[in-house]
């Protein structure tokens, strides 16, 4: 049968049961279906969206998909609303009324780039359209009004598809805009229920009062339970932080003072805390849904105190790759235990949300953690407004953008699909609210894709988003149907719950509660470390006098070379603490360490990565783990080491020591933004320039404080150019842009210096009296630019600027990789220059070859001609 005859039979059996709320399948189209494997059943070869929205709209007998963003699927631009006209057997563009006059019917229309890229909401004439938000689960129909309720930013909005209309509800936003999360309907009490979303760890569940229009946050868990988790956090930040203490010993990446620490007595103290903790969960006063919690997460922290216990005697010798992988293990262990005694579900990503109408309660399973995936199962009752999580014998991989629907026919709910942070089987299981039971039914492995990535090109029965959501709902006859993103047709896959194999799900399921981690993981930088505490140091010892020259280190860190930032230095323990920058090139957000004494490179955590992806991948905020996200501004001169061993972006801190950010900014920091303000090291602290003025961490206050400042203003920082550089000897900041100021610590007065800017100095945008990246010699008292130009005759040399005589000068310093001259070196950006008090050397990041430099620098002996223009 023809796919136009097929389609028209279809429109036919749909549009007789309007009535019913649920797309139907006809016979004609089922008969083609096999059990628990995709099968396309509408194709068009343009118009893909990255997490759109899809759902039955009754009233017209359509489907109906929206928002999501084409940018990366060619120049097909779709309308913000289309219908599968089943009838006609192709997508309408839903325009609103007055609006379809000289557009095609269907397919691309021609919308300005710049009217949709990155718009939550838009206008087309007068009617109020979507941009390209992604949608993904944000979305709820609302049988009683008849429309869809879309969530957006920090805004709500409904579409009427009758009229094709969408309009503003009357709101107020929630504390915290949300994205990623996911929308349902709660018939029982007419409220709107928002899990997960993005904003830091404090998530929370928020339901939306349909009759009243407002938001609210709900009271998740008994006190017992929430005291138990709020110790459980305390207990996996004490882990964290031996995990951090360790990880910096393995590295040779340690003060004096750190190196004295007793890491045995660490672990014994934290494994008798866990110990307590488990007792505690096992006698507390909690309710009988509470209750399974507590005995999962007190088993674990037994398991974890004998780990700990474990860990003692090992950790009073050498700590090797395979103690690290120990102790991550351990710190692994003890956060299931924190996540089991949750009171409601940890913020995550892409977990669609679904209504059991029989048990009368909302199911969640899983979720994209940024840095990990979730394997749990979580069962709000709406009658009582209470989360349960449930603990099944088995439960399906950790995974998030998966479809989970409730099947009408079948009466259970239906799990497909989705992507995880490892290879992911696509699957198909089922599971009974009631009996609390998990059922694999189909399992299909992918074929790999373009560059490795997951996705389902040419492999049967298969469809995957390729790491973006699958968007799906469920037909009358247990069918579910699905859009893939990078995939423009429609598919279906009829559920098939008789067929089981008990077998392969053993083999397959796994614990619930599991997460899996991301693929840059720490434990692959410290099987190859190999860490000598002498040889960085034997390297320094043995530098030729005015030459650069490489460190030599088994794996660089991981990410793009163009990173559009800095790095800090920390001269207590002697390590650069590489972040990165914004833009499309390094999205992921661990913080890489490189120590010095050691000569290797070691990175912080598995990293948070966006989940949409586009020419700006980027997000603005904090993580599900409270880190920052990489923003899509430049990262330039806005993170650096504060002597209170924290690494401050802006006013949010790295713990060096932990290896991981803490929850909370500090306050009192007035800034303009990573584009606009200047970070510098100092011993006074901590140091930030912004058009707000200059600011210092106080550490013992735990607070930002604005320092005096007497003299002429320095303007608006701009962090691609603009210098900030502290001066030991005269205890005072160099600072920059066309000018040079200094700004004397004692006094507070700032004094513009006379300075003549040399033509060499000058990029394609303007011309700067120093150049961003910049390192203070104080033994020369010269300083150091990381600018490397071309001298006279035509040779790449550094630029020094003398703040005695206010003079440039070139400085002759050949560069040697592996004991040969080095080709294509010329710093600029993603690159960062600091100086090492301790040994008297310069070490430069090049993360544009990755490599790193060491400068030990005599000005005596030093070839040094003055800058001229002539």
């Amino acid at each position: 049968m023809k796919s136009r005859t097929v389609l028209a039979l279809l429109g036919c059996i749909i549009a007789a049961k309007t009535t019913a709320g649920e797309a139907t399948l006809p016979d004609a189209v089922a008969a083609n279906l096999k059990p628990n494997l995709w099968a396309k059943v509408v194709e068009r070869k343009t118009g893909g969206r990255s997490a759109p929205g899809l759902f039955y709209a009754p009233g017209i007998g359509r489907l109906v998909l929206f928002a999501g963003s084409p940018s990366h699927y060619g120049r097909h631009r779709r309308y913000d609303v289309e219908e599968l006209d089943l009838a006609a057997g192709k997508w309408v563009n839903a325009y609103p009324p007055g609006r379809a006059a000289g557009r095609p019917d269907s397919g691309p229309v021609k919308i300005a780039f710049k009217q949709v890229r990155g718009k939550l909401l838009r206008l087309d004439g007068k009617a109020l359209r979507i941009g390209e938000p992604f949608a993904a689960f944000q979305y709820a129909w609302v049988p009683p009004q008849k429309k869809l309720y879309v969530y957006l930013g920090d805004s709500m909005v409904t579409y009427d598809p009758p009229t094709r209309t969408w309009a503003y509800v009357k709101a107020a936003p929630r504390k915290g805009a949300g994205r990623w999360g996911s929308l349902v309907y709660d018939p029982v009490n007419n409220e709107l229920m928002m899990v997960g979303g993005h904003g830091g760890s404090d998530v929370g569940t928020w339901a939306f009062d349909l009759a009243r229009n407002e938001w609210r946050r709900l009271a998740c868990g008994s006190h017992a339970l929430k005291t138990l988790h709020a110790a459980a956090k305390t207990r996996q930040w004490d882990a964290v932080t031996l995990l951090g203490l360790a990880a910096n010993r393995f590295s040779v990446a340690e003060t004096d003072e750190e190196a004295k620490a007793d890491l045995s007595a660490c672990a014994r103290t934290l494994g008798a805390a866990l110990k307590k903790l488990a007792n505690d969960a096992k006698t507390a006063n909690l309710a009988d849904a509470e209750k399974p919690a507590a005995a999962h997460a007190a088993a674990l922290l037994d398991a974890a105190s004998a780990s700990a216990t474990t860990l003692t005697a090992k950790l009073g010798g050498k700590i090797d790759a395979a103690l690290m992988a120990e102790l991550r293990s351990l710190e692994v262990t003890v956060e299931r235990a924190m996540n089991a005694l949750a009171p409601e579900p940890p913020g995550r990503a892409h977990s669609q949300a679904a209504y059991d109408p029989i048990q009368k309660k909302i199911i969640v399973f899983g979720g994209d953690g940024l840095d990990r995936a979730y394997s749990d199962t979580w069962v709000y009752d709406c009658k009582t407004r209470t989360w349960e999580q449930r603990f099944p014998k088995v439960a399906p991989p950790p995974r998030g953008g998966h479809v989970l629907v409730w099947l009408p026919g079948a009466k259970t709910m239906a799990l497909v699909g989705g992507y995880s942070s490892r290879w992911l089987a696509q699957d198909v299981w089922t599971y009974a609210p009631a009996k609390n039971e998990w059922t694999l039914h189909a399992l299909v492995p992918l074929r790999r894709g373009r560059h490795g990535r997951q996705s389902s090109p040419g492999t049967p029965g298969a469809l995957c988003g390729g790491g973006y959501p699958l968007i799906g709902l469920a037909a009358a006859d247990d069918t579910v149907i699905a859009f893939a993103p990078v995939d423009p047709n429609l598919w279906a896959l009829k559920v098939d719950p008789s067929k089981t194999d008990p077998a392969l799900q053993a083999k397959h399921g796994v614990e619930p509660g599991t997460l899996w981690f991301r693929g840059s993981h720490p434990a692959a930088w410290e099987k190859v470390a190999n860490p000598d505490p002498t040889k960085g140091v034997k390297f320094i010892e043995d530098l030729p006098v005015n030459q650069w020259t490489t460190f030599d280190f088994p794996k660089y860190a991981p990410g793009a070379r163009n990173r559009w930032g800095t790095t800090a230095y920390d001269p207590d323990r002697h390590q650069f603490l590489f972040w990165g920058g914004g833009h499309a090139s390094s999205m992921d957000n661990e913080v890489a360490h490189f120590s010095v004494r050691a000569g290797i490179w070691t990175i912080s955590y598995p990293p948070d990565a966006p989940i949409q992806r586009g020419s700006y991948m980027s997000w603005s905020g904090v993580t599900f783990q409270d880190r920052p996200a990489m923003p899509w501004a430049h990262a330039y001169k806005g993170y650096e080491y504060d002597p209170c061993g924290r690494m401050f972006l802006l006013n949010r801190a790295y713990d060096v020591r932990a290896r991981e950010w803490e929850p909370k900014p500090y306050p009192g920091l007035k800034n303009g933004g990573l584009m606009r303000s200047l970070v510098e090291h100092t011993p006074h602290g901590v140091v930030c320039l912004s058009q707000h003025g200059l600011f210092r961490f106080d550490a013992k206050a735990a607070k930002w404080e604005k320092l005096p400042w007497k003299g002429p203003g320095f303007g608006r920082a701009w962090c691609d150019g603009h210098a900030l550089l502290y001066d030991s000897k005269r205890d005072s900041l160099w600072m920059a842009h066309a000018h040079i100021f200094r700004y004397d610590f004692k006094t507070g007065t700032v004094v513009k210096l006379d300075v003549k800017r040399p033509a060499v100095l000058k990029n394609p945008l303007r011309t700067f009296a120093l150049m961003r990246e910049q390192a203070y010699l104080p033994d020369a008292d010269l300083l150091l630019l990381m600018r490397v130009a071309k001298g006279p005759g035509g040779k790449p040399r550094n630029i020094a600027w003398d703040p005695n005589t206010l003079k440039y000068y070139w400085v002759d310093l050949p560069f040697v990789d592996k004991g040969k001259p080095a080709k294509g070196v010329g710093f600029s950006w993603a690159c960062a220059i600091a100086y090492d008090p301790t040994y008297k050397v310069v070490l430069l990041n090049d993360s544009r070859s990755r490599r790193v430099w060491a400068l030990k620098f005599d000005r005596k002996t030093a070839k040094m001609t003055e800058v001229s223009d002539q």
